[in-house]
C-alpha cells in the first residue's frame, strides 16, 4: 500500500502534468485563433487588388456607354434606311427593264441578307446569351458548394493538426487513445469531403468548358454577321449605282423639257407680237410682204420641232380669224360708202379702231 509520501508525490505529478497540458491547450487555441486571424487578412484586399477593381469597373463603364452610342447610332442608320428603301421605291417607276431586273436582283440578294443578319440577331445570340447565362448560374451555384466543402475540410485539418500536436504531448494513456481516436475520424470526414470537393470541381471544369464552346460560339457568331454586313453594303451600293444612273437620266430629261417649254414660250410670244404688228399694217395699209418676212424670222429661230409645229398651227389660226376680221371690216366700210345720206342713228356695229 502507497505511503503518504508517495501519494503526495502522485498527486504533486499529476497536477503538474495538468498544468502542463493545460497551457499546451492555451497555447494551441492561441494559435488556431492567430490562424483564423491571418485567414481573414489575407482576405482583406490589398491596394494593388483596389486599384483593379476600380479599373475594371472603369473598363465595364466605358464598354456600357459604347455599346449605348452603338445602338443609338444604329437606330439613326435604321431610319435613314427607311427613309432611302422609300425613295427606291419611287425611283423604279423611272428605270428601264433592264435596270427593274437588275434592282430586283440586289433587293433580293439583300432581302436574304438581312433576313440572316436578323436571325443572328433574334435567335441565335438572345439564346446564346441564355446559355451562357444558364451556365453561370449553375457555376456559382457549384463555387458556392466548393467554398463550403474547402472550409469544412479546413476545419477538420485545423482539428486535426491540434489533436495531432497533443497526442504527442499527452502521457495519460486515456486521454491519448481518445486523441487518436478523433483523429482517425477526421481522416475519415476529410477523406469523404475530398471526394465531395473532387465531384464539385469535375462539375466546375466541365461548366468551363461550356462557356469556353458558348464564346467561341459566339465569335463565329460575331464573323458571320459582319460578312453578312459587308454582303449587305455591296448589294446597296450596287443599287445606288444603278438609282444614279436612274436619277441623272430623270434630271437630264426634265432640264430639257423646261428648256423645250421656255423655248416654246418665247416663240410664240414673239410670233403673237410679230402677227399682231403685221395686223395692224395691213389694217392701215401696211406692206404686203410683212408676212412672209415673220415667217422667215420664225423660220431662223432655233426652236425644236415639236414646238414648231405647234406654233404654226397656231400662228394659222390667228392667221384665219385676222382674215375673217378685215374681211368683216371691208364689207361694213363698203356698206357705209354705199348707203344714202341721212342722219345717221346709233348703230351696234363695232367702228374702225382709230389709228394708233
Amino acid at each position: 500500500m502507497p505511503t503518504q509520501a508517495e501519494e503526495s508525490q502522485v498527486k504533486e505529478f499529476l497536477k503538474r502534468a495538468e498544468i502542463k497540458t493545460m497551457k499546451k491547450d492555451l497555447r494551441a487555441l492561441r494559435e488556431f485563433d492567430a490562424l483564423k486571424e491571418r485567414n481573414k487578412i489575407a482576405k482583406i484586399k490589398t491596394l494593388e487588388e483596389q486599384r483593379l477593381e476600380q479599373a475594371k469597373k472603369l473598363e465595364e463603364k466605358e464598354r456600357l456607354e459604347a455599346q449605348t452610342e452603338k445602338v443609338k447610332r444604329e437606330g439613326v442608320l435604321e431610319k435613314n434606311a427607311v427613309e432611302e428603301r422609300l425613295a427606291e421605291k419611287d425611283l423604279k417607276e423611272y428605270a428601264t427593264e433592264q435596270e427593274r431586273q437588275q434592282i430586283f436582283q440586289f433587293e433580293t440578294q439583300r432581302l436574304g441578307f438581312e433576313k440572316q443578319a436578323d436571325s443572328i440577331d433574334k435567335e441565335k445570340n438572345p439564346a446564346l446569351k441564355l446559355q451562357k447565362n444558364e451556365i453561370y448560374v449553375q457555376k456559382r451555384n457549384w463555387e458556392a458548394k466548393l467554398k463550403s466543402v474547402s472550409e469544412q475540410e479546413k476545419k477538420l485539418e485545423d482539428e486535426q493538426n491540434f489533436i495531432a500536436q497533443k497526442s504527442q504531448q499527452s502521457v495519460i494513456g486515456p486521454e491519448k487513445k481518445s486523441l487518436e481516436q478523433r483523429r482517425s475520424d477526421i481522416d475519415k470526414e476529410i477523406e469523404n469531403i475530398e471526394k465531395k470537393r473532387w465531384e464539385i470541381e469535375k462539375q466546375l471544369e466541365g461548366l468551363e468548358n461550356r462557356i469556353k464552346e458558348a464564346d467561341k460560339s459566339y465569335e463565329q457568331l460575331a464573323q458571320e454577321r459582319n460578312s453578312l454586313r459587308q454582303k449587305i453594303l455591296g448589294a446597296d451600293k450596287s443599287l445606288r449605282e444603278i438609282y444614279s444612273v436612274i436619277i441623272a437620266r430623270v434630271e437630264e430629261k426634265r432640264r430639257n423639257e423646261s428648256q423645250e417649254q421656255r423655248f416654246s414660250k418665247e416663240a410664240l410670244a414673239k410670233s403673237r407680237l410679230e402677227q399682231k404688228e403685221k395686223v395692224q399694217r395691213q389694217q392701215f395699209g401696211g406692206q404686203a410682204g410683212a408676212g412672209q418676212g415673220g415667217k422667215d424670222f420664225f423660220n431662223k429661230m432655233p426652236v425644236p420641232v415639236p414646238v414648231k409645229e405647234k406654233i404654226l398651227k397656231t400662228a394659222q389660226s390667228e392667221e384665219e380669224q385676222r382674215k375673217k376680221f378685215i374681211q368683216d371690216v371691208e364689207g361694213w366700210a363698203q356698206n357705209k360708202n354705199n348707203a344714202p345720206t341721212i342722219k345717221q342713228q346709233p348703230s351696234s356695229e363695232i367702228p374702225i379702231p382709230p389709228k394708233k
